[in-house]
């Protein structure tokens, strides 16, 4: 798989579940941490199982990679003292997550990317399909550069309002002019989505379950640009078409058409959007890390 998600973190690690669940709240379906035979492994937790992965023994080193689930990393399951004694571990290298919040050298913050996993097994989005399949989809929607398209954003969040981050949402509904948006009228399948948004400038982005939501990647790869507020997250779209608002209700037509003329004339790294980007940047201190220690 070329897009970033969960499931592709998982595959390039070297200690992995073998059978994932998203939002898991202990370590199931691992190997023995005996059997892994590589010096300084990825190793890939469930971010909502890292309180049960905290309490293991594990006396050699290693990087931690987390994601698949909301909760936000670390203030979820971490009093201060205890992240502090989680992350000045010597054995652990480096800390990889989704959803984290705090700014340390020994951590990357790493995007949701496309929720891949969901529709190989459940027919809520569309019909049941491969993770191949569907990014052979997103891949196929013929697209405009974002400065030929309508300059207006395109919204599809208002179908699920009971998210852990609701209230972003509320809050863009109540704040940004009716007029600047476009919001689906019905609740469709995924693909009709994307084939819909390709046509738009913008696609409002606010908080779900997690800061981080898959819409915002979605956008972005069918190349529109994702609108979102300020979080603790702001560095994962650094050298990204991302536009990051203060409140809601700073959103105007001036400003839309503003960031249009802004983004064109600048150069975008769109390789962040890529599996490749950010598992080099793991295999990196991996490496780093083995070439210290010989």
């Amino acid at each position: 798989m070329e897009y970033i998600s969960s499931r592709g973190f998982l595959k390039g690690c070297d200690f992995t579940s073998s059978n994932p669940i998203s939002s898991i709240r202990r370590m199931a379906f691992y190997p023995s941490l005996d059997t892994i035979n590589v010096k300084n492994p990825l190793i890939y937790v469930c971010n909502s199982a890292i309180p049960h992965f905290k309490n293991l023994t594990i006396n050699f080193p290693f990087i931690l990679v987390s994601g698949d689930s909301d909760d936000t990393m670390p203030l979820d399951f971490f009093t201060k003292e205890d992240f502090e004694k989680f992350i000045n571990n010597p054995f652990l290298l480096h800390w990889f997550s989704q959803n984290m919040v705090i700014k340390h050298p020994k951590i990357t913050l790493l995007p949701i990317g496309l929720d891949y996993h969901t529709m190989t097994c459940l027919n809520k989005w569309g019909p049941i399909t491969s993770s191949e399949n569907q990014e052979i989809l997103i891949k196929s929607i013929k697209q405009k550069p974002f400065y030929e398209r309508t300059i207006k954003c395109y919204a599809n969040f208002h179908f699920q309002m009971n998210t852990k981050h609701s209230y972003d949402r509320k809050d863009a509904i109540e704040q940004i002019s009716k007029d600047l948006i476009y919001y689906e009228p019905n609740h469709t399948f995924r693909l009709n989505s994307w084939n819909k948004q390709k046509d738009f400038a913008f696609v409002i982005c606010p908080h779900g379950g997690g800061y981080d939501c898959h819409r915002l990647w979605e956008a972005l790869i069918l190349g529109c640009i994702p609108i979102v507020k300020k979080s603790l997250i702001d560095e994962l779209y650094e050298e990204l078409p991302v536009l990051i608002l203060n409140e809601w209700s700073d959103l105007s037509q001036i400003l839309l058409e503003e960031t249009i003329i802004t983004f064109k004339n600048k150069q975008f790294n769109y390789d962040k959007l890529k599996h490749n980007y950010w598992l080099t940047k793991m295999k990196d201190i991996q490496n780093k890390h083995l070439t210290f220690h010989l």
